[in-house]
């Protein structure tokens, strides 16, 4: 009886495992992988570029936010809903969304309009929240990632340029909490900005800061824990981007191949880190490379495949794909 046991519970491990997917934006499509490597899904659409955020919804949908703004596909893949990002006096840029109430209403960051803007499925605004004016910034350096804080009414933004977390609330954008990370930061020479942040289960704060090629692990009140360069991770790659914690206390690190000077400077696209800082498992350019047309960089002829977030889900369990599955 304990053998049946342990067998019936070895298969359904596995077919879980078997099931696991990872949802990544890469600019101009978004591309589903299992943890062997293997693309599940492409979905791509015409005149979409700079596609920074994307999210499986739980009816199998896909949501995602490119430069011109959001932009939902049904089960499908048929483009059922659009939300134009406002062109401001430096332009327009959407880059980030966050997926709300089970996929009922989605924010996304609509840097030219200094605001974050909330949808419902049907592309009526019922929300809108400003984010402090970064006007006299450079449009592509103002804002990235905005993450829903749970039950707090409350999101969190990383300031690009500035190199600042806040925390501002709902609807009346009120600064919260205003977190600079440099001091936080190992020493480097790179240029180091805020691009992502996320909030793990245990309350901890990870942030990646792009092309600096650090993970800052902080608490809510600004207190550095650990702090990871590239080099100590043993990652390949040009940007340390997107993440999402799992339920086992691993963090998914999104990991750009933008702008490669050889191609090996940036074999690594997608690495799972544990608690401690190290990388039990990772996705590689070369698998992916045979399956997926990427970008051919015109300066040195290298195929990129600009992978800026990631998502993971149960892909046989939608309904809770928004919660995470590990």
């Amino acid at each position: 009886m304990k053998a049946t046991f342990l067998l019936i519970a070895l298969a359904v491990a596995v077919n879980l495992r078997a099931e696991e997917r990872f949802l990544l934006a890469a600019d101009t499509q978004v591309i589903e992988v299992n943890r062997e490597g293997r693309v599940t899904d492409l979905l791509r659409h015409p005149g979409h570029s700079g596609i920074y955020d994307a999210w499986r919804l739980p009816d199998g949908g896909v949501a995602y936010v490119h430069r011109g703004g959001l932009s939902v596909f049904d089960a499908t893949k048929k483009l059922v809903m659009e939300s134009a990002a406002t062109r401001g006096e430096k332009g327009l840029e959407a880059n980030s969304c966050a997926v709300l109430d089970g996929g009922s209403r989605i924010a996304f960051m609509d840097s030219g309009a200094n605001r974050i803007r909330t949808v419902d499925r049907s592309g009526v605004v019922v929300g809108e929240t400003p984010v402090p004016d970064l006007s006299s910034d450079p449009l592509h350096f103002r804002y990235r990632t905005v993450r829903e804080i749970p039950g707090a009414n409350a999101f969190w933004v990383c300031q690009y340029g500035r190199k600042t977390l806040l925390k501002i609330e709902s609807g009346t954008g009120q600064v919260l909490q205003s977190i600079p990370i440099e001091p936080l930061l190992e020493p480097t020479a790179a240029v180091k900005k805020a691009f992502a942040i996320t909030q793990c289960s245990d309350g901890t704060l990870l942030v990646a800061t792009s092309t600096g090629g650090q993970l800052l692990r902080i608490n809510q009140n600004g207190d550095k824990l650990a702090c990871w360069t590239s080099q100590d991770l043993g990652v390949s790659c040009r940007y340390l981007l997107g993440m999402q914690c799992l339920e086992n206390g691993d963090v998914l690190v999104a990991c750009g191949d933008y702008h490669l000077k050889t191609p090996d400077e940036g074999s690594d696209l997608l690495v799972e880190m544990s608690s401690d800082g190290k990388i039990v498992w990772r996705l590689q350019r070369a698998q992916l490379v045979d399956q997926i047309e990427g970008i051919v960089d015109k300066t040195t002829g290298i195929e990129e495949m600009r992978i800026t977030n990631v998502h993971a889900y149960d892909s046989e369990h939608l309904r809770d794909c928004l919660k995470v599955r590990r």
